[in-house]
């Protein structure tokens, strides 16, 4: 078991990445998760140092690399990025419909997103795939990179194409 420690906290700290990443996009909540994934590191290290005999490094490293695991994922949003490359010719296919005036009946799933509403960007040419269903503050995917045409809270580039955003 002490072997498997250093393991263990490493695969709960990108699974937990994994779920900010893709479920919750708020940036407040990011900045605020990473701090207290700092934070906790910190106080686990120091604990570690003063009950364990064991050397500094050692209880640094334990601590250290679960929290860099969790921030550098957190961070570059790369499982929401892994996710909608998996799914990109979904997204599309969806934004052609509604492009053409055909919404598809929503809710409906697109590998792990739940799409709660479409529609086109008050440009009328901007297609958006929401998971929320508030029209004045959507939180989705936009085909529009630099997502012109909505009141930006956040935004984050997938690709040439598409972006996440978070109107405010």
């Amino acid at each position: 078991m002490k072997k498997l420690y250093p393991l263990i906290t490493c695969v709960l700290a990108g699974a937990i990445a994994i779920f900010v990443s893709i479920f919750i996009i708020e940036k407040s909540i990011v900045l605020i998760s990473c701090l207290f994934a700092v934070l906790i590191t910190v106080m686990a290290a120091v604990v570690r140092c003063n009950t364990k005999k064991c050397s500094r490094f050692r209880a640094l490293t334990t601590t250290t690399i679960p929290a860099i695991i969790y921030v550098g994922l957190t961070l570059t949003h790369i499982p929401l990025r892994i996710a909608f490359h998996a799914y990109r010719d979904e997204f599309d296919n969806v934004a052609k419909q509604v492009e053409q005036g055909n919404r598809p009946e929503t809710p409906f799933w697109i590998g792990p997103f739940r799409i709660k509403m479409t529609g086109l960007c008050r440009d009328s040419v901007t297609p958006y795939l929401a998971s929320n269903d508030d029209i004045g503050e959507i939180k989705g995917f936009v085909r529009n990179p630099e997502g012109e045409g909505f009141n930006l809270w956040s935004l984050i580039k997938l690709d040439e194409n598409w972006a996440y955003i978070t109107e405010d």
